[in-house]
């Protein structure tokens, strides 16, 4: 069953009209050394600057205290999601969540684990799946969030349904900035949206022209043999 504050966290990004993140991976780290080898790890080639941290701020219609969530999401470079992860903190609250958002049809039972490059893993447990992603929340210490300021990848591990680990690995270049600085304009934001839906439509025509170009060329060879 999915605890308050995950529902609350939810709500609050459907009201940003933030789908839970924003970013691609760099490189494909090592395995955790106490993970299975994940042989379909994550990574994907990005640029930085169009796939940056964001921090998104408002108001808990509950509390009254302000929210800031300051997340990345990791896609292919097709524009498929694959997995985010946020830091959400509350006003007047020294406690910290990081919620972090995976495929679904992985193991639920084993939960996942975080770490920072190669710092020690943090295991979390999943507090509720919908149709398009499985969600986990860990709370974090402000070591946790200073080692992200100075760390390279923030690696989220979990298990597919053979029990393989898998690695989901999010660059943190622009943490800091983000994490420290204003929350982002939501007409900002609206404009990355739409910079990135149409970066994936133009991918996708790309690929679907070189796939009707080798067709045509395959048919093109049958037909001139003897």
């Amino acid at each position: 069953m999915a605890t308050v504050t995950s529902l609350r966290t939810m709500v609050f990004l459907a009201a940003l009209a933030l789908p839970a993140a924003t970013a691609l991976a760099q490189d494909k780290p090592a395995a955790p050394a106490d993970a299975a080898p994940a042989d379909n790890a994550a990574s994907a080639p990005s640029d930085d600057a169009n796939n940056p941290w964001n921090k998104l701020c408002g108001q808990d219609a509950r509390t009254k205290k302000q929210v800031c969530f300051t997340v990345r999401e990791l896609r292919t470079d097709s524009g498929q999601f694959l997995a985010s992860a946020g830091v959400r903190e509350v006003d007047g609250e020294t406690r910290k969540i990081l919620l972090v958002q995976t495929p679904v049809g992985m193991l639920i039972q084993p939960g996942i684990r975080v770490q920072v490059d190669q710092n020690t893993q943090v295991p979390g447990k999943y507090t509720i799946c919908m149709p398009n992603a499985c969600f986990a929340e860990i709370p974090i210490t402000d070591d946790f969030t200073a080692s992200m300021k100075k760390g390279k990848d923030l690696i989220i591990t979990t298990q597919n349904q053979q029990a393989k680990a898998l690695n989901f690995p999010i660059s943190l270049t622009g943490f800091t900035a983000s994490y420290a600085g204003p929350a982002i304009d939501t007409a900002a934001l609206q404009r990355q949206r739409e910079q990135l839906a149409s970066e994936v439509q133009r991918k996708a025509k790309e690929a679907q022209q070189k796939l009707l170009d080798a067709q045509n060329a395959a048919s093109g060879a049958g037909a001139a043999k003897p």
